[in-house]
């Protein structure tokens, strides 16, 4: 029994109810609805349906029956297309059902997880299930070999995630890695993350031998559904991903997808040499926000020396050169460019990495500023891995540019099921509540966020610009001095170098903004210095100079970010610090240029 709203939906009777009277709907309106509460919040497309209602061998107006079916569901819903609650159209696509949707008690169901998202008990019909892959247990006596497990770890994420993608949601790997060493038992483990499943295992390697035990666990009940031991050369280590991939997907098929219990993960062999050093790039990828990035492209560049054919590797790398120009390492225009060369080779290789999507889609609007092009890739690679947060995440930012607020909170919050404890989904979470002037939702999160890891910079700037917003200046000026604290602008290294540069440039707007204009300007002597020895992003300069109400020299400066593809240029419709330039025609010229739906020209 699905609920949403006032509705009750039994599927097993086909029955559509409204305040426990039956409503009449007829088959097709009614497979549909089916189809669409199977997977909420993911768009179910116009081919599907077509095979689903109309299968081989059937002849029909494909449109007209299309569209008649679905307006009968919408008028038995008391749905609108304009304005719709329940079914959203997507134009050329499918259709989505965006209200939330719980599981009765009928239907041993239990309702839980993030608002507007649907977690069940196992063996649920039409639902999806949730499977956590633990850390495995490094046993080799060697903190050295970590990379190796944490990379398997989170290569099985990856290829667990591509079997059955609009069946099962996958954890993302920084939720799981929280619990690396924990001694929670599973059903603490599941109820914290709403996880139905649970994989764990350890691994021992013992020169070119590498011995990997796994078990899969039901987490409500802790029953131990399969165990085993692998024992292989360290070479054949990338097909054991696919061996217990496969003996995952035979465990739940029976009752979760019986109808592709045959669907393996099918990998090439790997040189490796390359794939150690794909796992090495992996585990520095993985350190807090930046720290790690330099030596993570190292290491892929490696990988591909040693294997030019090898697809994640690509995938990798254009995900890294994005995060380049993300973290403000060097001018976006030089980094999307090499993310798209990438992107482009791994999908060539594979086109069903979905990483490689996401790269792409970023490309496609910080480099192009084609924001259907962007969009359109945002969404392949959500058809491809749904349970992909990194895409929900980068889609939810790409939807606040647009001021597309509502779909931004949606696509965020999906994010943040899938990686609850992530800090820079949080993070990016209060940004689009920030975006949206929800500045109280935005602070409650980030003090969520800095909660788990209050040196996370990312958060703490952001809340300081939150509170501000609030009119809370006191705590604003306070939290951006901590941020400035732990990147502090004299060490050697350039990551703390270009990290301290926009903490410095958003506290001297905030400073500015107050009044203390005199502190301003020395921020702006020293972000000017640091400008002298390296990059520094153009957009940040342009809020400290906004702060002292220097607006000649803030569209210099905005107008630089623009020729460099900072990428944060793209925020300047909804950033609420260039609230005020908004009645000034350049700023208007500049939303022109950057080719903004509602405006026009390209530069």
């Amino acid at each position: 029994m699905k609920k949403f709203g006032t509705f009750e939906v039994d599927l097993r009777a086909r029955e559509l109810r409204k305040g426990g009277i039956r409503i009449r709907l007829q088959d097709q309106p009614f497979e549909i609805l089916a189809m669409m509460l199977e997977r909420p919040g993911d768009v179910v497309t116009r081919e599907e349906l077509s095979r689903r209602l109309w299968p081989a061998g059937t002849f029909v107006d494909f449109e007209h029956s299309l569209n008649a079916a679905v307006k009968r569901l919408r008028a038995a819903l008391g749905d609108e297309a304009d304005n719709p609650r329940f079914v959203e159209t997507l134009h050329r696509r499918g259709y989505r059902f965006i209200a939330p949707v719980a599981s009765s008690e009928k239907d041993n169901g239990v309702q839980r997880g993030a608002p507007g998202s649907v977690s069940v008990r196992p063996h649920t019909d039409g639902l999806t299930a949730r499977l956590v892959v633990l850390p495995f247990a490094n046993l080799s006596n060697d903190p050295a070999q970590d990379y190796f497990s944490d990379g398997l770890t989170e290569e099985m994420i990856t290829q667990i995630s591509r079997l059955f993608p609009s069946r099962l949601a996958v954890i993302a790997r920084t939720s799981s890695m929280r619990f690396k060493r924990s001694t929670k038992s599973a059903s603490e483990i599941g109820q914290e993350l709403a996880a139905d499943y649970l994989l764990e295992g350890s691994v021992r390697t013992e020169g070119n031998r590498v011995r990997i035990t796994a078990q899969l666990i039901e987490s409500r009940t802790e029953t131990h559904l399969w165990a085993e031991t692998y024992d292989r050369r360290l070479e054949e280590s990338l097909l054991l991903q696919s061996d217990v991939a496969a003996r995952i997907a035979r465990s739940l098929a029976m009752e979760l997808v019986p109808d592709h219990r045959d669907t393996l993960v099918r990998v090439s062999p790997r040189q490796t040499e390359a794939y150690q050093a794909y796992l090495k790039g992996r585990f520095h990828w993985n350190r807090t926000g930046d720290a790690g990035l330099v030596t993570a492209l190292t290491y892929y560049e490696r990988a591909l020396e040693l294997d030019p054919g090898f697809a994640a590797a690509y995938a990798a790398m254009a995900r890294g050169l994005v995060a380049m120009a993300d973290f403000s390492r060097e001018p976006g225009r030089d980094a999307f460019t090499r993310a798209r060369a990438a992107a482009l080779r791994c999908l060539e290789l594979d086109p069903g990495v979905a990483d490689a999507h996401v790269a792409l889609a970023e490309v496609h609007k910080a480099l192009d500023w084609n924001w259907a092009a962007a969009e359109a890739t945002y969404r392949d690679a959500l058809a491809l891995s749904p349970s992909c947060d990194t895409a929900h995440s980068y889609y939810s930012r790409f939807l606040a540019a647009m001021s597309r607020h509502e779909e931004a909170r949606q696509e965020i919050d999906r994010a943040a099921s899938l990686d609850p404890m992530c800090l820079a989904v949080g993070t990016t979470s209060a940004w689009v509540r920030y975006a949206a002037g929800e500045f109280e939702e935005a602070i409650e999160r980030l003090r969520h966020t800095l909660e788990m890891d209050d040196s996370y910079v990312f958060a703490r700037r952001l809340l300081g610009a939150s509170y501000l917003a609030a009119g809370m200046p006191r705590e604003g000026i306070m939290e951006l001095e901590r941020a400035c604290r732990v990147e502090p602008p004299d060490e050697k290294d350039g990551r703390a170098h270009r990290g301290a540069a926009v903490s410095l440039a958003w506290l001297a707007h905030a400073k500015g903004t107050l009044g203390r204009h005199d502190e301003a300007a020395e921020i702006i002597r020293q972000l000017e210095g640091l400008r002298r020895d390296g990059y520094v992003p153009a957009y940040h300069m342009a809020l400290a100079f906004a702060g002292v109400g220097d607006q000649d020299t803030v569209f210099q400066e905005l107008s630089r970010a623009c020729d460099e593809r900072d990428p944060a240029v793209l925020h300047l419709g909804v950033e609420p610090r260039f609230a005020p330039l908004r009645g000034d025609a350049r700023f208007t010229s500049l939303l022109a240029r950057l080719a903004f739906p509602s405006f026009s020209g390209v530069s």
